[in-house]
């Protein structure tokens, strides 16, 4: 991976941990990791960077959840949507 694709897949890790979910094209994730399809192995990478950013956040442990949706690759930080007791 080229440097100035990782600098933006961290970027791209940072919004889901702030903002709980970002999207991406599907496109640009296949260029970001050199492949030509969004394979398990990618998956893997993005699930290994995502406890590497959580541990220095100090969160614990934050399950990540990938879709790829309309040919976006979207991310979302695991959480409570609503209570469960409501």
């Amino acid at each position: 991976m080229e440097r100035r694709h990782e600098y933006a897949l961290n970027e791209f890790l940072e919004q889901v941990a702030h903002e709980g979910y970002a999207s991406v094209p599907k496109w640009r994730m296949i260029l970001w990791y050199g492949v030509t399809n969004f394979a398990v192995n990618v998956r893997r990478d993005l699930r290994d960077r995502w406890a590497t950013l959580i541990d220095e956040l100090g969160w614990g442990k934050t399950p990540l959840r990938i879709a790829e949706l309309n040919g976006n690759i979207v991310l979302i930080r695991k959480f409570d949507y609503f209570p469960d007791d409501e």
